[in-house]
């Protein structure tokens, strides 16, 4: 990176150039499953930027928002990088980093980055297929909440005694184990009742994909692993 910089133009100042060394530095000191993750939130800072401009809406509005009567699949994917309020965008990234990396971490990138997006499709799909049971809530959705809720799941069942502060019971120190069932409860009660505030069915569908991959998932992407693994070496 020093070589890089060092190529820059000497218009460059170099207050900009140590700045982007001193970055480069704390970058590659991180994990490469905290990377990961702040990979993942550099990604829906795009989107969230491009639904910034309003040249894009329509595009936007088609293509990273799912609605389950457009007929489309894939935006149950390309709608978990969306976010169009900046709060919006900031609780999941803090969420995402604060609980994502120690799950990455433990699985490694490139399985988080696999158990991140299909905790993402499942929360949309689990919307996407209960919502008719209440046809006042097929709404259009976006945004990581369910993917998130998928995170926080697997974390519970990783380090189920790990102390968290909620943001609006700060003053009371609780594990995750009691504070994760408790949200899920709230959301069960909200998709029952038919609240509008968030898209619980999608925060249920993240929540326990979460839950039930780490319990039975994990290792059966391990023996997906070694089967590939073994495969290539009958090869060479």
């Amino acid at each position: 990176m020093i070589r890089r910089v060092a190529r820059l133009p000497e218009w460059v100042p170099n207050e900009l150039k140590r700045t982007i060394v001193a970055l480069s530095d704390k970058w590659y000191q991180l994990s490469r499953g905290t990377q990961c993750v702040y990979a993942i939130v550099g990604l829906n800072a795009v989107v969230f930027g491009m639904w910034q401009v309003p040249r894009l809406l329509p595009f936007m509005i088609r293509r990273f928002l799912h609605d389950p009567r457009s007929g489309l699949s894939y935006t149950m994917l390309t709608s978990t990088f969306s976010h169009r309020e900046i709060w919006h965008f900031m609780f999941n990234s803090i969420a995402l980093v604060s609980f994502g990396s120690s799950v990455a971490d433990v699985m490694g990138a490139e399985h988080f980055t696999a158990f991140y997006l299909s905790a993402g499709v499942w929360s949309s799909l689990a919307s996407h297929l209960l919502a008719p049971l209440r046809p006042a809530l097929i709404l259009p959705s976006l945004g990581a909440s369910g993917a998130v809720y998928g995170v926080v799941g697997a974390t519970m069942m990783m380090f189920p005694r790990a102390q968290i502060a909620l943001i609006f019971l700060p003053f009371i120190p609780m594990t995750i184990s009691q504070a994760f069932p408790a949200l899920l409860a709230y959301d069960f009660v909200g998709a029952v009742l038919g609240w509008k505030t968030f898209n619980h069915i999608a925060h249920l569908g993240g929540g326990l994909y979460g839950i039930a991959y780490t319990e039975w998932g994990i290792e059966y992407w391990n023996k997906l692993v070694r089967e590939i693994r073994r495969r290539r070496q009958e090869k060479s």
